[in-house]
């Protein structure tokens, strides 16, 4: 069974590759985009060194020369049905951003210092020349990237970057964002026209952001263009500003593995460990929960928390964030009713708090299981030798896409006789992260 899946996933990443990069899936998502891209790419390292390194030197191709990583970078399919593709950027009045290839105008969760991290340590296994040599090509970039965050994304230099669009933040339409996304009342703005291309049947729809969202993902948008993308115009106006614990948690893992490759290649980590130390300090200072044993989110704009118990504010353990006390209280919550770890009925883990009133197993990021975010939460885990549940979320995580295929997302709960594969099919990061739980020894 196991090396079926395996040959399965290895199958499904084989047919999205384009030639230059892979595709999320075959239909929905027709280009790069950003932590897809580090997700994939450890997973062609345990079979295909090669398309590894394609797949992140094609999407730092489009790095903007202020260290931006982008979104998305835009492939050459020209009748390619996604919005907002790269006419609607207008990233070519952007003093920093590249032009060749078109990219998007905003970031992604920092995902790549740890995925470089793990692409060199399976791949010097195989051929420790080429694994060193493709982590002195990197280091440098996924460094500058960070530096890009820390220098344009700190304004208190406290160590916690914002992001400025629900799409950066990877979890699109999370229940985090809903509290400032209301403020922004569209009927009393100038959108600009556009037409969604993501709601492929009324299934899908019901599942998907609303119109109404989208207005406001479009409005912000505007802003960024409108301020020709200077980041400090675009920190007085826009009204989205929030320190998402997912995001600088992700950033604190891939600062820990920068720091661990720069030691490795002898360069100089010491502004790294300064950020990471400060990243880590304010998590804890600032978005530590102690009451419910959780990390909020900040609204930074209206300088308050944002009490919304997702799994993102369990993510802070894979930069091993939170203390050894800290992460037993955040395992009791794990295991609790938010989450129902210890359930045998629920599949690990929710993406949102399964006691929230508008909690919804199938909505995109409002419910569902997704397989990266139980990889992550599984290396969390297992960095506070949390070795049960961290076997669970990968037990879980292989039987959802054992029985129901490389989907985008499940409905979580094992007792509903209904399909729960959720989202698009031959998903990339799915099949990916499938091959790095079977690789693993």
């Amino acid at each position: 069974m196991k090396d079926q899946l395996l040959e399965a996933a290895k199958a499904v990443l084989l047919q999205n590759w384009t030639g230059h990069f892979t595709k999320p899936a075959p239909n929905l998502y027709p280009h790069q985009w950003n932590w897809d891209a580090g997700f994939i790419a450890i997973g062609y390292a345990h079979f295909d060194l090669d398309k590894a390194e394609q797949e992140l030197r094609s999407l730092f191709k489009g790095q903007w020369s202020n260290g931006m990583l982008p979104q998305i970078v835009f492939g050459t399919e020209t009748n390619a049905r996604y919005f907002p593709g790269p006419d609607f950027w207008w990233t070519h009045l952007a003093k920093a951003a590249t032009q060749e290839p078109q990219t998007s105008g905003i970031s992604m969760p920092p995902v790549h210092g740890f995925a470089l991290w793990r692409i060199y340590q399976i791949a010097k296994k195989q051929d420790p020349k080429r694994a060193r040599a493709f982590l002195e090509e990197m280091f440098p970039k996924v460094l500058k990237s960070h530096q890009y965050f820390y220098e344009f994304r700190d304004p208190q230099q406290e160590g916690l970057v914002y992001i400025r669009h629900p799409w950066e933040g990877g979890t699109d339409n999370s229940p985090i964002w809903d509290s400032v996304l209301e403020k922004i009342d569209p009927t009393q703005l100038d959108i600009p026209p556009y037409e969604r291309k993501d709601l492929q049947n009324p299934e899908a729809a019901a599942h998907r952001p609303s119109d109404l969202d989208y207005d406001r993902y479009v409005h912000l948008v505007d802003v960024f263009r409108k301020n020709k993308y200077d980041e400090q115009a675009i920190y007085e106006e826009c009204p989205f500003l929030i320190q998402d614990p997912l995001f600088n948690g992700a950033l604190v893992w891939s600062n820990e593995c920068l720091i661990k490759a720069g030691q490795e290649l002898g360069e100089p980590v010491n502004e790294l460990i300064h950020w990471n130390e400060l990243t880590i300090f304010s998590l804890n200072e600032k978005l530590w929960d102690e009451e419910r044993g959780i990390y909020n989110a900040y609204d930074l704009k209206n300088d308050q928390l944002i009490p919304v118990h997702t799994n993102s504010g369990l993510m802070p353990m894979i930069g091993e964030v939170p203390t050894q006390e800290q992460a037993e209280q955040m395992l009791l919550m794990l295991e609790g009713a938010d989450f129902c770890g210890s359930s045998e009925n629920i599949y690990s883990c929710p993406t949102y708090s399964l006691q929230a009133e508008d909690v919804n197993y199938k909505r995109y990021w409002r419910g569902p299981v997704w397989i990266n975010m139980n990889w992550l939460l599984y290396h969390g885990l297992l960095r506070y030798d949390m070795e049960d549940m961290a076997a669970k979320v990968k037990r879980d995580s292989l039987e959802l896409i054992g029985q129901y295929g490389f989907y985008e997302y499940f409905d979580p709960r094992k007792d509903k006789s209904e399909n729960l594969a959720c989202g698009t099919n031959q998903f990339s990061w799915t099949a990916a992260l499938c091959i790095d739980f079977l690789m693993e020894t």
